[in-house]
């Protein structure tokens, strides 16, 4: 039935089809108890007095409705939806003026049955200026444990088995929850219950931080629990080889004005890995050929607990406190050999011990102020993160004889940063809305170990975005204009001044069918890890180095997309192009003391056109199929400094892809899988690569509340090779493995329940601003 009344208002907007007025009826419908917006209700127009269909249409998202135009005459509109009684109204028009309706409340029509069998309806999707919204079905609901978990089930995002979470390649993201600044380990103790839609946007818009290239907005369902509410999560291992499990629980009380909340999010991931690395080089001294190898057990973990509280003065002033606490660690205990092919040197081997210690904390006060005109607020957060970690690593050789003895490599990396941001929005105008806002980020680095080390870097922005809504077009512009002033005492000071355009129209070529250009900005600043000189020595001839005088990074993004949906499936192709600038890369190269070293550089331009598609699909009533499919062409071309080191530019042609699928079947029991893989990827220097990764997921819920299932990550053999880069140019090889041993099949079981009482409440919703420095080690 929605189909037909789309088609047929489509066809009924044509103007020829009236010859006198061009009036509209308007209106907006919601639930008579809750007072909450009713979405995708059918709206049809009935001619008098034969009873003619003249147009249709549904509700959109916040329960409105248009029809348009209308000429003089009677009608009656009929207005349905599943689960409330119809309504009906007569309609006599006789002048020029637009009729509206106001808000009219729907009332709920409840139905007994002695059994029903509910089947979740397909993901439906929506275009609009910059962004895809994609809406969360029960099935996707049921199938998931965790908000992690629901992403999944987007197309063109990834997650990997440490919960990684990536949007069509880039992991250099922002996450947000109802618009507010999150993190992975905030999405991962979301129930899924409360996740009404996702946007994705593959481009940053202006009142976004400048050093993201696509954004993932949560949207959470409007009401809260009040009273005491919240979910326990917990996995078990199947074997002590390869221990992974993501335990969580989130836990809210709300009275009066208040609501008190607390959550906590783990994981532990404990594997056996063995890191390889072979170096070669010519016609230089030196070692000419080294190969290392690791075999080491990983023991991450880490600890998140969330805490704050909502307080609501009026309904037009809300203030909310959130804070978290932070411990975690990364460490590879185990043996490391090195071997040469000179027979002058020595084969070394030692014993690898680390020592990890990080604590991060994060404190913020959001305050939030609607104005009486509908539409209009403001905004303002202030918040502080700090990061203070110890870490080192000492290699103890078993002949120290043959060598300079225990390696110890040490850093105390601290971070602090301190963020104020202001923030207005008016969408008072349906046809209009209006973002403008201020933001200053003062941002110092140390570490205690190095005493000449100390950065600063101080960012100013401001930011307007205007969005412009008409029946066939949106459009969209905006510009954010950011200040750095990154500073290395008894160094540098330096000023960046950085604009970042943002511009998107989305045509309604059909109510099924649109035409998207979009064209951004964005630019990645170097953090701390990066920039710390400090020196990492991995045995006698392997080290590695940051570097403090690195530049920000740019992205220039410009793609055409087309959006088509048909009955509940959804498929949109790209064309698109990027350009890199100032791309900061690992440069290896043989030192002056004959060493293998990296080392962080600016190393020059990466180029990359390329054609992608994504899509929501069903099959039957039970199972949904969500792709994603890129193939691209890329160059590289270095800078003097590059090619001065023996880098060459390079071209290829690449692709990645992702597929996840959701399968429901009887007795309330789902059935996913997800796959992603990536081919070899160029970047200035090296190439980069890893193994297919699968995952496959069982569920079975009881009684709505219990939640029970098993879940794995399927490599194809016993090994995994999680991370992999070679480089090969005129005198310099290299290639390095990172890659998981498995005792066995890898299975983990989930235990999931949730828990409510009391009634519905509303919940703000605030930013944080989360930084995640720690280096990659391990899986």
């Amino acid at each position: 039935m929605k189909l037909f009344f789309l088609i047929a208002a489509f066809f009924g907007n044509v103007p020829g089809m009236y010859l006198y007025s061009q009036e509209a009826i308007t209106g907006k419908l919601a639930d008579e108890k809750t007072k909450q917006p009713i979405p995708f209700a059918n709206i049809a127009l009935y001619g008098l007095p034969d009873s003619s269909l003249i147009a249709g249409t549904t509700s959109d998202t916040t329960g409105t409705f248009s029809l348009n135009p209308v000429r003089y005459g009677n009608y009656r509109l009929v207005i349905s939806e599943v689960g409330y009684h119809p309504v009906s109204r007569a309609i006599d028009i006789t002048e020029s003026h637009n009729y509206n309706f106001g808000t009219l409340f729907l009332h709920e029509n409840i139905v007994e049955l002695n059994e029903a069998i509910a089947i979740g309806k397909q993901m439906r999707a929506k275009t609009e200026p910059g962004k895809t919204t994609f809406f969360i079905t029960k099935k996707m609901a049921d199938a998931s444990n965790t908000g992690t978990d629901v992403l999944k089930l987007i197309p063109g995002i990834q997650v990997d088995l440490m919960h990684n979470i990536s949007l069509e390649g880039s992991s250099n993201i922002l996450i947000l929850v109802d618009g507010r600044e999150r993190d992975n380990n905030f999405v991962s103790q979301i129930n899924p219950v409360q996740i009404e839609k996702v946007e994705v946007m593959s481009s940053s818009l202006p009142q976004y931080d400048a050093n993201v290239t696509g954004v993932i907005n949560i949207i959470l369902k409007k009401e809260r629990d009040a009273g005491v509410s919240g979910h326990v999560y917990a996995e078990i291992p199947t074997s002590s080889s390869e221990v992974y499990i993501s335990p969580d629980y989130g836990f809210n009380y709300g009275t009066g004005k208040l609501n008190l909340y607390t959550s906590y999010n783990g994981q532990l991931a404990y594997f056996n890995i063995l890191e390889s690395t072979h170096w070669k080089s010519s016609g230089t001294s030196g070692p000419g050929e080294i190969f290392t190898d690791r075999s080491v057990r990983q023991k991450n973990w880490t600890h998140r607990f969330h805490y704050g509280f909502d307080y609501f003065f009026n309904h037009a002033n809300q203030v909310n406190f959130y804070g978290f606490f932070n411990p975690y660690s990364s460490e590879l205990n185990g043996l490391s050999t090195e071997k040469s092919i000179d027979p002058g040197i020595a084969e070394w081997q030692a014993k690898k011990n680390d020592t990890d210690i990080n604590y991060g904390s994060f404190y913020s006060l959001y305050y939030k102020h609607l104005f009486p005109e509908k539409g209009n607020e403001l905004t303002l957060d202030i918040s502080n993160y700090h990061l203070k970690s110890k870490s080192s690593t000492t290699y103890i050789p078993d002949e120290p004889a043959n060598h300079s003895g225990i390696i110890t490599n040490s850093v105390k990396p601290r971070e602090n940063d301190v963020s104020i941001k202001i923030d207005y929005n008016s969408s008072s105008s349906k046809k209009l809305s209006f973002a403008t806002g201020v933001k200053a980020m003062l941002r110092s680095m140390s570490d205690a170990d190095l005493n000449n080390f100390r950065y600063t870097e101080n960012t100013f922005a401001a930011y307007s975005n205007l969005v412009y809504r008409r029946s066939k077009y949106d459009a969209s512009v905006g510009l954010r204009l950011e200040n750095s002033a990154p500073a290395l005492e008894n160094s540098f000071r330096n000023t960046y001044l950085s604009l970042m355009p943002h511009a998107s129209l989305n045509v309604k070529i059909s109510p099924k069918q649109h035409i998207q250009l979009t064209l951004s900005r964005s630019v990645y600043r170097p953090q701390i890890y990066q920039l710390n000189p400090s020196v990492s020595v991995d045995g006698p001839y392997i080290m590695h180095e940051g570097n403090p005088l690195l530049k920000p990074e740019f992205h220039n993004t410009l793609y055409l997309e087309h959006f088509f949906r048909f009955k509940s499936n959804y498929i949109a192709s790209r064309l698109y192009y990027t350009k890199t600038t100032h791309a900061i890369n690992n440069l290896a190269f043989l030192n002056d003391t004959s060493a293998f070293e990296t080392r962080v550089y600016n190393l020059g331009t990466i180029h990359q056109y390329g054609l992608q598609f994504t899509g929501a699909l069903r099959f039957g009533k039970a199972l949904s199929v969500n792709p994603y499919f890129r193939v691209f062409e890329q160059f590289t071309a270095g800078n003097n400094f590059a090619r001065e080191s023996g880098v060459i530019n390079r071209h290829q042609i690449a692709f990645e892809t992702s597929l996840s699928t959701v399968l429901s079947l009887k007795h309330d029991m789902d059935f996913t899988f997800s796959f992603q893989y990536a081919n070899p990827k160029n970047n200035i220097q090296n190439n980069s690569f890893s193994d297919a990764l699968y995952f496959v997921s069982f569920e079975k819920t009881i009684k709505k509340k219990f939640k029970v299932g098993i879940v794995s990550g399927l490599p194809l053999n016993k090994t995994f090779v999680y991370t992999g880069a070679e480089i090969s140019q005129p005198g310099l090889y290299a290639r390095h493995e990172g890659t998981i041993r498995f005792s066995g099949f890898p299975v983990w079981f989930k235990l999931d329940y949730q828990f409510t009482s009391g009634h519905k409440r509303e919940r703000i919703n605030r930013a944080t601003e989360d930084i995640h420095n720690l280096p990659s080690q391990g899986f």
